[in-house]
């Protein structure tokens, strides 16, 4: 592989990684990765376990152009039009913006349908599982020639179809909220 290509993907490829070998020190294209960290809503103290890191290899990170790099790339994170999808994707948000109180207002937003999109997926899944242990409790039911773990099976049946019967009303009002319509009249 050139150089150059190195160079050039080399951020990306350490993605989530903050220690660099002694190699990746010698070489680093300090702005880019301070751009790619700034992008992706790092905080300023990537840059000292960056310093660190080379640092233990003898080497000096240029922090200006990463501070450089990095706050060109926060200018591109902080866009409150993008705040939205960051927290509608479930995305951690670190508090790096400067125009914190518009950006947060569009992540918040957006991280409340993040939440709601997990926790009906789990509710979804839980109640799969359920309908699966109810149609086993029900096939043993009807197998079973001992009354008393027929009894058994029943009453183990009935607590699960409660429980389903729960996360069913928690699903639904999750998902169909009552919605209130407020008129005004006059001033």
């Amino acid at each position: 592989m050139s150089s150059k290509i190195l160079l050039l993907t080399l951020p990306l490829l350490l993605a989530g990684c903050s220690s660099l070998s002694e190699d990746e020190c010698r070489t680093m294209s300090w702005y880019n990765l301070g751009y790619q960290d700034g992008e992706q809503g790092k905080t300023r103290d990537q840059a000292r376990d960056y310093v660190s890191t080379c640092g233990e290899y003898g080497l000096r990170v240029d922090e200006a152009e990463w501070k450089r790099g990095y706050d060109k790339g926060l200018e591109l994170y902080c866009i409150p039009e993008l705040a939205y999808g960051k927290g509608k994707a479930g995305q951690e948000y670190l508090g790096v913006c400067p125009n914190d109180a518009s950006f947060l207002k569009q992540y918040q937003r957006g991280y409340e349908e993040y939440k709601l999109a997990t926790r009906l997926r789990e509710i979804r899944d839980e109640l799969d599982r359920t309908e699966r242990e109810i149609d086993e409790l029900e096939r043993s039911i009807r197998n079973e020639t001992n009354s008393e773990q027929r009894d058994y099976y029943r009453a183990k049946r009935n607590r699960a179809v409660r429980n389903y019967e729960s996360l069913r009303r928690e699903y639904d009002r999750l998902r169909y909220p009552d919605r209130v319509i407020q008129f005004s009249f006059g001033n």
